[in-house]
């Protein structure tokens, strides 16, 4: 089941730059399509599927696996750990529970707040430095010395659930979620004649500028490129979000989605009864579209995403239609594309 894929994937820890664990996760889901799978040198997972055809047209399908975090550059001497944050939003992680990944193991830990009857002035409105937080894993100085390093990476403790009948609520859906959508694009996949070479690649360092993924488009050269990612949905406190859970994925249209591609994905969309979203997106988009482009000989990219609330938080939330749909789209399109889209 969709589900069960991507809580085995959002349970694994891996914040942008450790990513070890989950990429051997990525790397075993992978391998029920393709034995062709590797991780590389830089720590991307890439699965090969060729088609068999001479001289066939090579599509890369991109979803990142890291994960927001932070990482620690103090252990003080009352047994507190100072931090900083990688792609985190600052406001909420007063009150946050967090995991802490040492050289001999996890340990929980808190970003502890000062109680309201203790805040001053305009503490009580004002969102808190990250400069002036800490991890408080209940030990003494001491004790945190032998256990914790200057450089261990930290997330959001928890594992996912169900919310409600339709949606699911976890950390790090941005983007294992989306990895979800391309696997379940290979399961509708599976026994038909493609024109296409496909490379599966669950990029690493995403959250830190997009690095990952050209260092695989440098190697395998494809012609082409689709991010699979996440982008935001409707919330209560978002209400000029155009984009909503429930009505399938967004093809996102400007600066990193060609043209050409995107009439292409929705007429696929159209063709088989696929709902579907529109998002222009003139700027970068700050997926790894953003960097697959001029990445290699240079490419035809498209941004593809699935709607999220919450993002760049511990408590994301999609709708498993979507992921089902996005996986549908994905395929419907690799089943008619043939690789003739002007570059």
């Amino acid at each position: 089941m969709l589900i069960d894929k991507i809580k085995k994937l959002t349970h694994e820890l891996g914040v942008s730059g450790d990513e070890m664990r989950v990429a051997a996760i990525a790397a075993e889901m992978i391998k029920e399509y393709t034995e062709d799978v590797t991780i590389d040198e830089f720590g991307n997972v890439v699965g090969v599927i060729p088609c068999g055809k001479e001289n066939a047209p090579k599509l890369m399908l991109d979803a990142h696996i890291d994960q927001i975090g932070f990482i620690v550059t103090e252990i003080t001497d009352g047994g507190f750990l100072r931090f900083m944050a990688i792609g985190v939003d600052q406001r909420m992680l007063p009150g946050s529970e967090v995991v802490v990944l040492t050289k001999t193991g996890n340990i929980r830990g808190i970003i502890g707040s000062v109680p309201p009857h203790l805040q001053k002035g305009t503490d009580k409105t004002n969102s808190i430095a990250i400069a002036d937080m800490a991890v408080d894993i209940g030990m003494t100085g001491e004790q945190a010395k032998q256990i914790v390093s200057v450089g261990d990476y930290m997330t959001f403790y928890g594992d996912g659930f169900i919310l409600g009948e339709e949606h699911f609520c976890s950390k790090a859906l941005d983007d294992r979620a989306c990895l979800v959508c391309i696997l379940h694009a290979l399961d509708l996949l599976k026994g038909e004649k493609l024109d296409v070479d496909l490379i599966i690649s669950a990029s690493i360092k995403e959250e830190l500028g997009c690095q990952g993924a050209p260092f695989t488009a440098h190697r395998y050269q494809p012609d082409f490129a689709i991010a699979v990612d996440v982008s935001h949905a409707k919330t209560a406190d978002a209400p000029d979000v155009i984009n909503d859970l429930g009505k399938g994925p967004i093809i996102e249209i400007g600066y990193n989605s060609r043209p050409e591609i995107a009439d292409l994905v929705i007429d696929a969309a159209k063709k088989n009864d696929i709902p579907y979203q529109l998002s222009p997106v003139p700027a970068g988009s700050g997926t790894n579209a953003w960097t697959l482009q001029p990445a290699g000989k240079g490419m035809g990219t498209l941004v593809l995403s699935l709607p999220l609330k919450y993002m760049h938080s511990p408590v994301e939330v999609l709708r498993i239609s979507d992921v089902e749909n996005t996986g549908k789209l994905l395929a419907a399109f690799i089943k008619s594309f043939d690789g003739r889209c002007a570059l």
